[in-house]
Order: C-alpha cells, then sequence, then structure tokens
C-alpha cells in the first residue's frame, strides 16, 4: 500500500487555510471527525461478517505535524486498548486498502468509480455520504496524500484530491423505499410474526416468515431493543425497512444510518440491536463539536427515541 494508515498517512493542505504553516482547531476536528467516520464505516460494512469485529480497533489519532503549507499527519492509535482481538493487524489492513482505493478514484475525479467498488447499494448509500463529506470537510483548499521527504523538506504527492459535487454523489445514492404489501390476482401477501415479551414485561415483535407468490419488502417496528448489555425501551416502534436479499437477510434504519444483517432473521435482529447500542454509545461519548451536522441530528434522534435504558 502506498498509503499505509497503521504507520500514518500525510496529508498536505494547501491554499489558504494551509498558507501560514498552520491549521485553525475548528477545521482540524471536523475533517479529522469526518475521516473517522469513514473510517469506522469502511471497517463495519468491509470486513467479514462473521469475524468478530471490535470498532475500538479504528480510532484514529493526530501523530505528527509538518510545516509546508499544513502537513498533519493520521494513524490508527497505537494504543493497547486499540488492538484487541487476534485479527485486528489483518482488519486494519483490509480496512487501508479500501481507503486507499477510494482516495485512488479521488485522485481520478471520476467518482463515479465507487459504484464498481460498491455494487451492493445498501453499502455503497453509506459509504458515498461518508466519503462525500470527508471530502467536503477540506472545503476550497487543495489537498493531497502522499509521503513526506526530510530531504526536501515536503509531501511526495501520491494522490490529490479532486472535488466531488453534490450531483455526483446524489447519482451514486439508491433510494430505499418502504413498500407496502402488493395485492393482485394472486391474492395478498402475509408476513408470519412472532410477538413476545422482556424481562419488564415490553412487547417485542419480528418477522418470522413471509408467504407471497411475489418479493415483498416488510417492516420491522421494534418497541424495545434488545443488545448484550442492556434493553433500549423506545417511546414508540422503530420503523425498518426489513427485506430478504440474496439469500441473507437485512433490517435497515436510514434515519439512524445503520443496517443489520444476517444468515438468519435472528441473526439480522442480533446484529442490528448491536449496531444500535454501539453508534448510541459512540455517538453520546463524543462532543457535539467533532459531529457533523448529519451525524449531531442523528444523535439527537437517539435521545429523543430512547424512553429508558433497562441493564
Amino acid at each position: 500500500m502506498d498509503i499505509d494508515l497503521e504507520t500514518g498517512a500525510y496529508i498536505e493542505i494547501g491554499g489558504e487555510i494551509g498558507r501560514y504553516n498552520s491549521l485553525p482547531i475548528d477545521y482540524l476536528v471536523r475533517f479529522a471527525s469526518a475521516f473517522q467516520e469513514l473510517v469506522l464505516t469502511l471497517a463495519k460494512y468491509d470486513l467479514p461478517s462473521d469475524t468478530p469485529i471490535n470498532l475500538d480497533n479504528f480510532k484514529i489519532e493526530l501523530v505528527d505535524f509538518k510545516k509546508g503549507s499544513a502537513v498533519p499527519k493520521i494513524a490508527f492509535s497505537q494504543r493497547s486498548e486499540s488492538k484487541t482481538g487476534q485479527d485486528w493487524q489483518i482488519q486494519r489492513n483490509k480496512v487501508g486498502e479500501k481507503f486507499e482505493q477510494l482516495i485512488a478514484i479521488a485522485d481520478t475525479g471520476d467518482y463515479s468509480k465507487i459504484k464498481e467498488l460498491y455494487p451492493e447499494p445498501f453499502k455503497r448509500n453509506l459509504v458515498v455520504a461518508d466519503f462525500y463529506e470527508f471530502t467536503a470537510s477540506f472545503g476550497t483548499a487543495p489537498v493531497s496524500f502522499g509521503n513526506y521527504s526530510e530531504k526536501e523538506g515536503k509531501v511526495i504527492q501520491l494522490y490529490s484530491i479532486k472535488k466531488f459535487k453534490p450531483g455526483v454523489r446524489d447519482s451514486l445514492i439508491s433510494k430505499i423505499e418502504e413498500s407496502k404489501p402488493e395485492i393482485s390476482d394472486f391474492g395478498e401477501g402475509v408476513a408470519k410474526m412472532k410477538y413476545y415479551k422482556t424481562i419488564k414485561g415490553k412487547v417485542k415483535r419480528k418477522i418470522v416468515d413471509v408467504y407471497t407468490g411475489k418479493n415483498i419488502s416488510l417492516e420491522y417496528a421494534p418497541e424495545v431493543i434488545v443488545a448484550p448489555e442492556c434493553s433500549y425501551v423506545l417511546k414508540s416502534p422503530l420503523r425498518c425497512l426489513f427485506e430478504k436479499e440474496n439469500n441473507y437477510y437485512l433490517i435497515q434504519n436510514e434515519l439512524l444510518n445503520i443496517i443489520g444483517t444476517g444468515n438468519t432473521e435472528e441473526e439480522a435482529v442480533i446484529d442490528f440491536a448491536e449496531e444500535f447500542d454501539h453508534m448510541y454509545k459512540l455517538l453520546n461519548e463524543m462532543n457535539d463539536n467533532s459531529l457533523t451536522e448529519r451525524n449531531k441530528q442523528i444523535k439527537s434522534f437517539y435521545n429523543f427515541y430512547i424512553e429508558t435504558i433497562e441493564l
């Protein structure tokens, strides 16, 4: 890899922002936060779902700063708590490779190539949204990735970031709509539901099977999210898209920007609950100043929608 997030990637920021060999703190926070969110998205949706993933392994840090425009160096955290599990190095390498593939696309300016990298709409939507936020976080400043030459005192450019236009971003995002069961000459689609109560007496439901002559996307609307260490009791049912796609199940809530998948319905429900739990805790650990506007809204939605948390 030309860009190695393990040892660190140098980012040269020019223009008015970097002309004084320094970076305003609000600017640094904005692009570093967008960088972090992009890396976490790649870790969540590019690594195999059958291996355990600790997202703390993908935290990034500012590890160096050079003069000559503004040249920060960003790397995966080297703290011991950010190196857990047996496969953390392999997983970091895979995320780093995918990140470089995206930066290489940004260098060409042909962002339509992201569709080749992510043919699945539900993955592409999330990656495109976060990658756009990352490129937009630099504003109009010219930005390049490269290796720093101590001898020459400058960055030897590998990739430059071309403008990612909003229209191109929108063309890459597929709108996923919840559809109602269809009624035709073959009758009406029917979903078999299972209802059960939690220890606290709250009712939860999930789809068990679907009976129809045509493909139908259904609704998954839990009132309680049962995570490994706690249960989130909601003020009202959380309406999500629930569908079967290519022999696996998918639960998606676009407002919260989370997806649960699995080879069975039960696995998808468990994955969705774990993702809900992780994102709630992650967003509430972060200061609003370090979040993008989109994630500030998601954080507010979480805190508004949750009535109580039962341990």
